[in-house]
């Protein structure tokens, strides 16, 4: 029997049941006035009938916001109805944006650094191995066109090679000096050692000396090197060091008998005069006992040998080699610049140098020197690592640009009639070289860094820009009058940039196989513009050391003349990637046959009329055609190889890299030749034969350049033309007018590749058995004489 009071329990739990059981919510569909006030809502949008009637300035359902709405937020004291749809509209906009960044990391998850891993691999005969990475010229040539790398090499084996190796016979030149110390005789005499046998190859005290005053000698420009060393501590060493002999020479000076170490056992003091000495007196014929003395200094591993005068020592040996033994991609320099970079940081160069050194300047020189001796440096550091394809070895974290924001030598003045903001009145132009570095080495890291993807075409015209801003017009440095009056310093950063420009228009090229017209005007405007420079400048340098040192021109001078060699330095590692690239670029497109490319003379006189160098922007509307940039390219070359240059000539056969350049610009030019002449016998020949079967030819024919994809082409047997009789045959057997417009589309397509074809065919026959009797030419002269 239950107990009423049992009863009323249960009823009383299923009333707590009842009322913790979940309420359906039914969507409310009335605006909120109404349900505010209880009223009858026809929930008409955008704007119900209560609402409209009452004058109201807004209808708000609820249904319209992506969130929940509570009842405080819309029958408060203080409704907000527009913070309600602005805070609806926010959460819409960081819902997509969470998909966006979603999507963009995702990309990036899956994204992958194209150029990061791009290598050449040398491997010699000898066991000698070099890697090559992204943006090594190496790298570029043999990953890009086999068929041309094919033919250059033979062309470079088989004939320039030896040509060069006979001139090194005769000039007794090698690259190999430093194994000559290992393999030289050990000297018998025990009162003698090395610092004595240098003393018996240096000129008297009074000829060093002077040698040491013209080396800080800003008025010629050759010696830019200068502002990393203290004219005055250097001149103190030497006087300390380089102790002169009693008896007087026959000409009334004296020999420099001693070398005199100081107290801590610092050799690097009479390095760097010894150094100073190669530069400016030994040139590339330095003597085997500074030679010596050279080698075993570099090779010190030891922490005692961390003096300033070190880093400044192999900085120095590193310009001597770039303006005598220069190589053209850097590889002789690696392990200098690894030493030398190692050698900076362990010095503190790269920390505050006016807080680190302050107080030092009787030690180690003035600030200025080490400031800039840091900024050579990073400029050497640069050059290895964009020559030779590697990252940089001086840590980004290492070179703060903040630090050069406020560059203490820019000037409102003027400089040769310009502003000198577009020079600096620096001859050195070291405020241009930290700006530029600022600028370019963090597109080298990118280049190295996998977890990024390089926007190289946004770099190309920030680089373009930089030239704009800093430089004077290109017009300065493209004309042989005008060059003049800008500041060597200045041409050396340009022709830093032009290099890393064209290296920049390579990797798309090549990695990321762009082949517009933008890209394709840009490259062979660059590299032409950088031929101009490079011609002109080695043409000024020229003039300059007749009027200075005359009497290096003498004939039986073996050495290099001072801004010839300058020149020399300056321009290395551009020639031979804006040659070698020009080359392969133009051999790309003259063997392109598929799209059925055409090559015409007509219109080739207008096109170099209507050509600008004066600038590195090409109209977006211009195309510009490979055989008149091959025309510009050899009207360049012509002024400077021609015989009216004879003297300028002889004077760059002193140096191994100057041949070398002359010699690949045969190559290239030899190459081109060859392709042009068999490509346009073959094509006028089948031209030919479809003018003289009187078949209708589009306009574009007469084009310098790409035809349109409707140039009806080829007469010959395989792919003959539908003739009218069989397009009339096809109307009366009930075909459409539409139908035979596109059968005949389909027709002359398929005639255009046919034609095409053929002409590929023929063309390789004949430029295979034309190169085959241009590589059995006996003479080198014949080969390459391009007048």
């Amino acid at each position: 029997m239950v107990k009423r009071g049992d009863l009323q329990e249960g009823i009383s739990s299923s009333e707590d049941a009842a009322k913790n059981r979940r309420k359906r919510r039914k969507p409310i569909k009335s605006c909120a006035f109404c349900r505010k006030r209880k009223l009858r809502c026809d929930q008409q949008k955008p704007m119900c009938l209560t609402c409209k009637s009452r004058g109201r300035p807004d209808c708000l359902y609820t249904q319209e916001f992506t969130h929940s709405i509570e009842p405080d937020e819309l029958f408060g004291s203080t409704p907000n109805i527009e913070l309600l749809q602005k805070v609806d509209e926010l959460e819409k906009k960081l819902n997509g944006k969470g998909l966006e960044r979603e999507n963009v990391a995702e990309k990036r998850k899956t994204a992958r650094n194209p150029y990061a891993n791009l290598y050449h691999f040398q491997c010699r005969g000898s066991g000698r191995r070099i890697a090559y990475g992204p943006t090594s010229l190496r790298t570029y040539l043999f990953n890009d066109n086999v068929e041309f790398v094919k033919r250059y090499n033979q062309l470079r084996s088989r004939k320039v090679k030896i040509e060069i190796n006979k001139w090194k016979a005769a000039n007794t030149w090698t690259r190999m000096s430093e194994f000559g110390v290992l393999e030289s005789t050990l000297v018998e005499n025990n009162n003698s050692n090395v610092l004595k046998q240098i003393c018996e190859s240096l000129p008297s005290y009074e000829q060093t000396l002077n040698i040491i005053t013209d080396f800080f000698c800003n008025e010629r420009g050759t010696n830019d090197i200068n502002q990393v060393l203290d004219k005055n501590k250097v001149i103190n060493d030497f006087k300390s060091s380089f102790l002169p002999g009693n008896k007087l020479q026959s000409n009334g000076e004296r020999p420099i008998e001693t070398l005199l170490l100081s107290i801590n056992k610092n050799y690097y003091k009479i390095g760097v005069i010894l150094m100073i000495l190669c530069i400016c007196h030994f040139y590339e014929n330095t003597p085997p006992e500074v030679e010596k003395y050279v080698v075993m200094l570099t090779g010190f591993t030891t922490a005692k040998a961390s003096f300033i005068e070190h880093a400044q020592f192999i900085l120095l040996r590193y310009h001597h080699r770039e303006l005598f033994l220069a190589c053209g991609d850097d590889s002789h320099m690696i392990s200098l610049v690894d030493l030398l970079c190692s050698s900076a940081v362990t010095l503190g160069l790269h920390l505050d140098i006016r807080e680190v050194y302050k107080d030092q300047e009787n030690i180690v020189g003035s600030l200025k020197s080490l400031e800039n001796l840091w900024i050579w440096i990073l400029l050497s550091d640069f050059n290895v690592s964009l020559n030779v394809g590697r990252c940089l070895a001086i840590s980004s974290s290492y070179f703060q640009a903040d630090e050069y924001e406020n560059d203490d030598d820019s000037h409102t003045k003027t400089v040769n009639g310009l502003p000198a903001t577009l020079f600096g009145e620096s001859d050195t132009c070291v405020s241009k070289i930290k700006r530029f570095l600022r600028l370019a080495r963090p597109m080298v890291d990118e280049i190295y860094d996998k977890s990024c993807f390089p926007d190289l075409e946004k770099n190309c015209k920030i680089l373009i820009d930089f030239v704009e801003t800093e430089f004077a017009p290109i017009s300065y440095f493209i004309s042989s009058d005008l060059i003049s009056k800008v500041p060597l310093g200045e041409t050396k950063v340009l022709l830093q940039v032009l290099n890393l420009l064209l290296t920049f228009y390579s990797l798309r090229f090549l990695v990321s196989r762009e082949r517009g017209v933008v890209l394709k005007n840009n490259i062979l405007q660059t590299i032409l513009v950088s031929f101009s420079v490079v011609i002109n400048t080695t043409r000024m340098c020229f003039d300059l050391d007749k009027e200075h040192f005359p009497e290096l021109f003498a004939p039986d001078c073996p050495n290099l003349s001072p801004f010839m060699a300058l020149s020399l330095a300056y321009t290395n590692f551009l020639f031979p990637r804006a040659s070698s690239v020009f080359c392969s670029f133009l051999y790309h497109n003259l063997t392109l046959f598929e799209k059925g490319h055409y090559l015409s003379s007509d219109n080739i006189d207008q096109n170099l009329a209507d050509w600008d160098l004066s600038t590195l922007n090409i109209p977006l509307d211009k195309d510009i055609n490979i055989l008149s940039a091959f025309q510009t390219y050899s009207e360049i070359f012509d002024g400077w190889l021609n015989s009216n240059n004879q003297e300028l000539r002889n004077i760059m056969c002193r140096s191994c890299t100057f041949v070398a350049i002359i010699a690949m610009e045969s190559i290239c030019r030899t190459v081109l030749k060859k392709v042009i002449e068999c490509r346009t016998r073959v094509e006028n020949s089948r031209l030919q034969q479809l003018h003289n079967i009187n078949t209708p030819i589009d306009p574009s024919l007469n084009d310098l350049h790409v035809t349109t994809n409707n140039v009806p082409m080829g007469d010959a047997p395989a792919v003959l033309l539908p003739d009218a009789q069989n397009n009339n045959n096809t109307v009366n057997g009930g075909s459409t007018q539409q139908e035979l417009t596109n059968k005949d589309n389909t027709d002359v397509q398929n005639n255009e590749a046919g034609l095409a074809q053929i002409i590929s065919d023929e063309f390789w026959a004949a430029y295979n058995t034309g190169w085959e009797e241009l590589m059995n030419q006996p003479d080198y002269k014949c080969l390459f004489d391009t007048h």
